[in-house]
């Protein structure tokens, strides 16, 4: 009976004491070793406004810009020369509108301008359908802009305003047309309602264009 108690405490005690290195070494391994350096990578992080695998000219139109040309392309230095320009109906109220038709020229849009005459416009000609995004970025007056497809009006957004100054990049509303929009046209603010502009309205532009 002696004998299998002094057994037992001795296998207790040298379970104990593998216990003890056991948990000696997990710890040396996870705790008492130096923790080196892990290899280094240069990682940068590239960002758009909002959309932006499209760019967004601005009035964006931006005084008029999409998101398609603003983006990265747009030009921050203030001077906006007119563009070549032809004469556009929309169910019979007639526009003058500069043609808006690179990348260079919609990214500027109608930004940095200070008007816009009451008859006059721009006309973006994006040669190809899809969904159109513009913004208002260096915009100095309001919009309406009238999304069209093919020769037809799809839809528009009225009233769009130009951004308090100060506002950011970030900040900066993103106006997206119907799908299978290929034009984009930017006129004063109140236009659509003044002319009682509408869906399905036919859009005549001069020839050429």
């Amino acid at each position: 009976m002696f004998r299998d108690k002094k057994m037992t405490i001795l296998m207790l005690s040298a379970a104990l004491v593998l216990f003890i290195i056991a948990f000696g070494a997990w710890w040396y391994l996870f705790f008492g070793k130096p923790n080196p350096p892990l290899p280094r990578a240069d990682v940068s992080i590239a960002t758009t406004t909002a959309a932006a695998s499209t760019s967004v000219p601005t009035a964006i139109p931006v005084s008029s810009s999409t998101i398609e040309g603003a983006a990265g392309a747009a030009d921050n230095s203030g001077e906006n020369p007119m563009l070549p320009g032809e004469e556009l109906t929309v169910d019979g109220a007639t526009f003058n509108v500069e043609i808006a038709s690179t990348t260079l020229e919609q990214s500027r849009g109608l930004s940095f301008r200070t008007s816009l005459g009451e008859h006059d416009g721009m006309i973006f000609l994006f040669g190809s359908g899809g969904t159109q995004s513009f913004w208002m970025k260096d915009m100095n007056f309001a919009l309406d802009m009238i999304w069209i497809s093919g020769n037809t009006v799809a839809g528009f957004s009225q009233d769009v305003p130009a951004p308090a100054p100060g506002t950011r990049l970030w900040q900066l509303p993103i106006y997206r047309s119907p799908a299978n929009v290929d034009k984009v046209l930017e006129v004063n603010a109140g236009t659509v309602a003044k002319y009682g502009i509408k869906a399905g309205d036919t859009v005549t532009i001069s020839p050429g264009v």
